[in-house]
């Protein structure tokens, strides 16, 4: 949900690192997609690694765009709830809210790290590349939201900053 007090902000560098490689993610989904539909309509023979290569760069995306979604304030969000609240209860809820992100980030970080170690090596049916390239994308975002968290955390607790 947006939040309407949100004020736009200038992308930082890493978060335009993070659009830029999910652009060309989004690009070579699209791209793998068109080239394995038009392959099957023309019968055409190689292909099969197309529909690999886009569900590969699919969850990529899926997870990048969920860090950037959390860096802009754009994830999930009750600014109806927090605005009715007076600012000690709007700060606890703020804290609440990185401590939940933290959790499930950690979460996803540990769990994610574990399925890697299991089966990351194991080889994907048709590029025989590492299944582990898709957990990865679940682990470096949960490793992002993580560290979104503690600076939320830090500029909340120590800073006694509102967050924006």
């Amino acid at each position: 949900m947006s939040d309407p007090t949100h004020v736009p902000h200038r992308p930082s560098r890493p978060e335009r690192l993070l659009q830029a490689v999910g652009v060309l993610l989004f690009l070579a989904t699209f791209g793998a997609i068109t080239g394995g539909v038009v392959a099957r309509y023309f019968h055409l023979p190689g292909f099969e690694w197309s529909f690999e290569i886009a569900a590969l760069s699919f969850v990529w995306v899926t997870f990048i765009g969920c860090v950037l979604a959390e860096l802009r304030g754009e994830n999930v969000r009750f600014v109806g709830v927090l605005l009715l609240l007076p600012p000690a209860g709007q700060r606890a809820l703020q804290v609440f809210g990185c401590l939940v992100l933290l959790g499930v980030s950690l979460w996803l970080l540990t769990s994610g790290w574990a399925v890697l170690e299991r089966s990351g090596r194991v080889p994907t049916p048709v590029l025989r590349w590492p299944s582990g390239l898709m957990t990865l994308a679940l682990v470096s975002a949960a490793a992002l939201l993580v560290v979104i968290a503690l600076l939320r955390l830090w500029r909340l607790l120590v800073r006694r900053e509102p967050q924006a």
